[in-house]
C-alpha cells in the first residue's frame, strides 16, 4: 500500500483547516512549500533563518517540522503540516487529531 502525505494548512483565528494536496512522501510535501509566500509570509526562525527540517517546532514522531505563515493582510497565524493521509481517518482513530498552537507572538 502507497503511503499518501497531505499538505494540511491550519487557520489559529477562525480555527479551520484547509488540505492543499497530496504527495507521495512527507519530505516530498515539506520540501514544496519551502520559500512559499502564496499564503502570506513565511516565517524564520530566531535567527531570521529560514526554517530547516532540525528546527524543533515539530509534532511528536515528526520528522519535519510544522511550517508558520502570516497572512499580510489580517496578520492571522497560519501552520503548515504534512500528516499521513491514513492517520485522519477518523472511523480508524480513536482519538481526533491533536496539534496544539502556540500563543502568537
Amino acid at each position: 500500500m502507497t503511503e499518501v502525505w497531505i499538505a494540511l494548512l491550519l487557520y489559529t483565528k477562525t480555527l479551520d483547516a484547509q488540505i492543499l494536496q497530496e504527495f507521495g512522501s512527507e519530505k516530498t510535501c515539506w520540501e514544496y512549500y519551502a520559500g512559499d509566500q502564496t499564503f502570506g509570509k513565511q516565517l524564520n526562525d530566531h535567527q531570521n533563518k529560514p526554517i530547516t527540517k532540525d528546527y524543533h517546532f515539530k509534532k511528536g514522531g515528526a520528522e519535519y517540522p510544522i511550517r508558520l505563515f502570516t497572512d499580510r493582510e489580517t496578520k492571522e497565524l497560519m501552520w503548515l503540516t504534512c500528516e499521513l493521509q491514513a492517520g485522519l481517518d477518523y472511523t480508524r482513530r480513536k482519538y481526533l487529531l491533536n496539534i496544539l498552537l502556540p500563543t502568537p507572538a
